[in-house]
């Protein structure tokens, strides 16, 4: 579908456009409606219902990302042959940015999309990032922030595989490897999502794609335009000695990579590049140093929520760890952990509805466990555990649901449960925890 024929359906309906979901992406949506003129109602499963009437009566229905192409809603939609969109698509019908840059990948769209934003405008060429970052686009044009800027779109794959309108100027595709197979039908259904981005791209030459991009296409037998260009993370030495250690940790030196090559086409240098950088904050909750508490050192990584991330947090050590995980599952596999997680652990403390299949694969492959009631507990058996130097990682590798609201509450409780730790230390104050089951 063409950016013109969805306005000329929007100019044409008579009825209002029906939105699914009034969380963040759906009040987006109705922001930028309500600028350009059009009546919309807000259907959402706990307050007001989208039944057949509803989709025989509205002119078209804008989708959320909670919603999956099977959800019993879209089907309806379907049905009844109305025309189905994102926030994404309506945001890029009336974009007025200079260019939409997508970023996609299973871990790390964040971080390369505030690193580039930030370099970016460093260097004089202003840009703003947004999307799935937690900054819809349609809310950013209907504000009027885009005009003129260079838009880093963070695309995850739920938006991707409903976009109908969608293209982009140019994409930086930076990893691959399994998640969301909870939402996704396969593994090859999740790639599939993705390389819709790439090969809608207005410019085959401008797509930009991670190693593990190029190798997961081979695995699966899907041919891979020529003309898309495969970019190789930094090495050690490629990287500035001055420069943040945060950048030298996987997969940030693959995201430097990834910004150098975007950069390079406004004839921006390494030095150039480096030089913008200074200054950058990175994201909170992705693989930062906590605190010391007698020596043992707490990292923080609680945006981790599949296995590549957790191996990736892993592999910026150079001994093994101590690591606190579980969390709700996403359709991985248990004994997947245990198998890519053995070489880099001194022990596991595991929380969650995955802490019992989890614990009972690491035990088959020799690694000392504990089942905790937890994140507290969990923290502080770590720390009975941990020898002298020795580091805890918090890299859970699920989802949050079942314990926190999300990833950011969930790092924020690790966080202070290791100030409050340091605190009772200080102290000398022992605290009581209570653990399930302790196997060795």
């Amino acid at each position: 579908m063409k950016a013109d024929f969805l306005k000329d359906l929007l100019k044409r309906s008579t009825g209002s456009v029906a939105v699914l979901g009034n969380g963040l992406s759906g009040r987006a949506v109705e922001d930028l409606l309500n600028k350009e003129g059009y009546a919309c109602d807000m259907f959402d499963q706990k307050d007001k219902l989208f039944g057949r009437e509803n989709a025989r009566n509205c002119s078209l229905v804008i989708t959320s990302p909670g919603f999956p192409p099977s959800h019993e809603w879209i089907k309806l939609a379907e049905k009844e042959g109305k025309t189905i969109i994102t926030e994404l698509d309506l945001g890029m019908c009336y974009s007025r940015a200079r260019s939409l840059v997508g970023i996609t990948g299973t871990n790390g769209k964040t971080s390369l999309a505030t690193i580039l934003s930030h370099v970016a405008n460093n260097l004089g060429l202003p840009s703003i990032a947004l999307g799935n970052i937690g900054h819809p686009l349609a809310s950013a044009e209907a504000s009027g922030k885009t005009i003129g800027k260079n838009i880093f779109l963070e695309t995850s794959s739920f938006q991707a595989s409903q976009s109908t309108v969608l293209r982009l100027d140019s994409l930086l595709w930076t990893n691959f490897s399994p998640d969301h197979l909870d939402y996704h039908l396969s593994e090859r259904e999740y790639f599939l999502a993705k390389l819709k981005l790439a090969n809608r791209c207005k410019n085959s030459n401008n797509v930009w794609i991670g190693e593990s991009v190029l190798s997961n296409a081979q695995k699966f037998g899907i041919s891979i335009n020529p003309n898309f260009q495969v970019v190789q993370s930094l090495g050690k030495k490629d990287i500035p000695l001055d420069v943040n250690p945060f950048f030298k940790s996987i997969p940030q030196s693959e995201n430097l990579a990834f910004a150098l090559q975007w950069t390079s086409g406004f004839g921006i240098s390494h030095k150039q590049f480096f030089k913008a950088l200074e200054g950058y904050e990175p994201e909170p909750h992705r693989l930062q140093k906590v605190d010391d508490v007698n020596q043992v050192s707490f990292w923080n990584d609680s945006k981790s929520t599949n296995l590549a991330s957790v191996v990736a947090a892993c592999r910026s050590f150079s001994e093994k760890i101590i690591w606190i995980g579980g969390g709700k599952n996403k359709g991985q596999q248990a004994s997947d952990f245990a198998k890519s997680l053995k070489p880099y652990l001194a022990g596991a403390f595991l929380i969650g509805e995955m802490s019992f299949p989890l614990n009972q694969c690491l035990l088959e492959r020799g690694i000392k466990s504990t089942i905790c009631k937890s994140l507290r507990d969990a923290l502080h058996l770590a720390f009975e555990a941990a020898a002298r130097q020795q580091k805890i990682l918090f890299s859970p590798g699920f989802s949050s649901f079942d314990m926190f609201s999300n990833y950011s509450e969930r790092g924020n409780s690790f966080k202070s449960l290791v100030f409050d730790l340091k605190r009772c230390s200080q102290e000398d104050t022992k605290l009581p925890v209570t653990h399930l089951q302790i196997s060795y």
